[in-house]
């Protein structure tokens, strides 16, 4: 699509053309007109050019230690890496103050914009001036609305039986020790980067013994702070048997990522669908009668709801109903 400056130029250039033609002007006067807008075409270019510079300018910072600023509030390396190239690529707005660009942009970027941005702000220390421009150009945190929430639960690509048949379809075709980590996230609720670390302590037999408590039948993911408990994604606790775990022990020391899984996904021509596990798991004990509160908290959310937090304790057999429904979602991802 041309721009406006485009499309002047473009004018200018065939109005000079024209000048050339034989015509019945003036010979010096044609020659006037022609200098005087060959003057404002080399203008106009200049012009374009700048403008084509200054649409994004990008932004110089101490790229190493905003990486140690964020690595000491434990983020991921992918967040580190996607907040970095976020910063540089809009944080010309805290210097300049003018957020326009930020309402060109999708929501999803806009809020990946915006958190690379209060970070950066709070690193270099002026996180009031950020405050300032969130105001001005009323930037806000959007969560979503009740419609996206009443068109998720209703999507029929995503009822439990679809998104089951989705997973079952992406493991038959990945090598069988990633499948067994795909399935692992399925009946423990992991998300895909937590499940990768827990497969990881697992695999350590020294971690393991910390990690597995045979009483509880759980795996406590609370004794593993740098792995499960970040700062806006925790992991709690996963009640799952030995019998359960056994495929994930089986897999000795094998070294695995979420993006190993995702390459392998690709190499075959199927969607990497990991990010289903969880929703899955929820749904399932949901259906097997698991109060939604329980479920939070074996999600690693907890509700901030007074009951939640003060009265809300686990029924009698709460382990054993979850197992049970473990199990048999098990069978059903075999099946």
């Amino acid at each position: 699509m041309r721009t406006t400056a485009g499309r002047g130029i473009e004018a200018l250039r065939a109005r000079s053309h024209s000048l050339l033609l034989p015509q019945q002007n003036n010979d010096s006067s044609r020659l006037d007109i022609l200098t005087t807008l060959r003057a404002q075409l080399a203008g106009e270019q200049q012009g374009q050019e700048a403008g084509e510079t200054d649409a994004a300018p990008r932004q110089n910072f101490d790229a190493a230690g905003f990486r140690g600023y964020l690595e000491a509030q434990n983020k991921t390396k992918k967040t580190i890496k996607d907040i970095v190239n976020y910063a540089k690529k809009f944080g010309h707005i805290l210097e300049s103050q003018d957020a326009s660009v930020m309402m060109t942009i999708s929501p999803r970027n806009k809020h990946h914009a915006m958190t690379a941005l209060a970070n950066l702000a709070k690193y270099q220390g002026c996180y009031d001036r950020w405050l300032d421009i969130r105001r001005r150009y009323s930037l806000k945190w959007s969560k979503g609305d009740s419609l996206q929430a009443f068109e998720r639960f209703f999507n029929p690509e995503l009822t439990f039986d679809v998104m089951l048949q989705r997973v079952k379809r992406m493991c038959a075709t990945l090598p069988p020790y990633m499948a067994a980590v795909v399935k692992f996230a399925c009946i423990t609720g992991l998300r895909p980067s937590e499940a990768v670390e827990s497969v990881k302590l697992i695999a350590d037999r020294d971690t393991f013994r910390l990690y597995y408590n045979p009483d509880r039948q759980a795996l406590e993911h609370f004794r593993f702070k740098e792995q499960f408990l970040r700062r806006t994604k925790t992991a709690y606790i996963s009640f799952v048997s030995l019998d359960n775990l056994q495929p994930i022990m089986n897999l000795g020391c094998t070294t695995l990522t979420w993006s190993h899984i995702r390459l392998a996904c690709w190499k075959v021509g199927v969607r990497m669908e990991m990010h289903l596990c969880r929703r899955i798991f929820a749904s399932h004990l949901s259906a097997c009668g698991i109060q939604s509160e329980v479920i939070d908290y074996l999600q690693g959310r907890v509700s901030s709801s007074v009951f939640s937090w003060h009265y809300l304790t686990p029924g009698a057999g709460l382990k054993d109903r979850v197992l049970l429904a473990v199990a048999e979602l098990s069978d059903k991802l075999d099946g």
